[in-house]
């Protein structure tokens, strides 16, 4: 490692003759400027440049590196590939038919073939789990099949822990069957960014809801002539894009107001003004 800016000390010029003082002068400078460069942690220099930077924590303005490895980093900017940095992320899918429970109900997308998965998790079939807090672009791309001969809607939306999550549904139609035995299909997309703050109790689950029974996320096998992959009922992609931000904007509804005109001394007295009294009106502003 090389510590840019690094300086060393200005050593005495011998004199023509030995002298003790000088002597001691010199190994004193030597002691000093070995000793800067024996510490851990040098205070001397300007910065430092390495090729690889491995362990322990870093904070300051800026880091530019081609590669960061380990401990944590606190602030600042990181320029350079960022080439070795995991984010959690998945890939789920399901290689089942999913029928509807009926035109009353929703259903709950499940998923049985993780691609491949780091940090983010399926418990209970449906429910998407993720082990750290933070902010995740998720989008859910579901195969939507129609099987009657008439033509059917289906709705598509997001729950958070069971609550259905505000402005998150989306509504598509599908036209009837082509015959008994060829289906029509739709293939449904949405995405979103999904906000974890407590990862032992949050967790996502896709919903959906059809006004015809026979409406059913379809898979289907692998097909011949020519050779083509197999086809999923749901593929669900989810990638870390951010922490959580420490501070959340106040909303711009229910803001407090002072209305009115306030109290005014005349000679040690307090008089209220009869027609512009102080008051309080609105509510205080709530942070979610």
């Amino acid at each position: 490692m090389a510590f840019t800016g690094f300086r060393a000390p200005a050593l005495p010029l011998p004199p023509n003759d030995y002298n003790r003082q000088q002597f001691d002068e010199l190994f004193r400078a030597l002691r000093i400027y070995f000793n800067l460069i024996d510490s851990l942690t040098p205070q001397q220099a300007q910065s430092y440049r390495a090729d690889s930077f491995f362990g322990g924590n870093f904070t300051g303005d800026s880091v530019s590196a081609t590669s960061v490895s380990g401990g944590a980093i606190n602030g600042g900017v990181i320029s350079g590939f960022n080439r070795g940095i995991e984010a959690p992320y998945a890939m789920l899918m399901s290689d089942e038919d999913q029928s509807s429970a009926g035109i009353t109900s929703e259903n709950l997308i499940s998923y049985n073939t993780p691609i491949f998965q780091y940090g983010i998790r399926v418990e209970n079939n449906t429910r998407i789990k993720f082990d750290y807090a933070g902010q995740y672009l998720v989008v859910v791309n579901c195969q939507f099949t129609n099987r009657s001969n008439t033509a059917a809607e289906f709705e598509l939306w997001a729950k958070d822990q069971g609550v259905n999550y505000p402005l998150s549904n989306t509504r598509f139609d599908i036209p009837a069957r082509k015959s008994i035995s060829i289906y029509s299909h739709v293939v449904a997309v949405i995405n979103g960014i999904f906000t974890v703050h407590d990862p032992e109790t949050e967790y996502l689950e896709i919903a959906w809801w059809s006004d015809n029974a026979d409406v059913y996320l379809e898979h289907y096998a692998a097909g011949t002539s020519p050779t083509r992959p197999e086809i999923p009922s749901v593929i669900l992609t989810a990638n870390f894009v951010s922490a959580v931000p420490s501070v959340f904007p106040i909303p711009q509804g229910d803001n407090l107001v002072l209305a009115g005109a306030a109290p005014s001394l005349l000679q040690g007295v307090v008089a209220i003004p009869p027609a512009g009294a102080l008051t309080i009106a609105g509510s205080a502003p709530t942070v979610t």
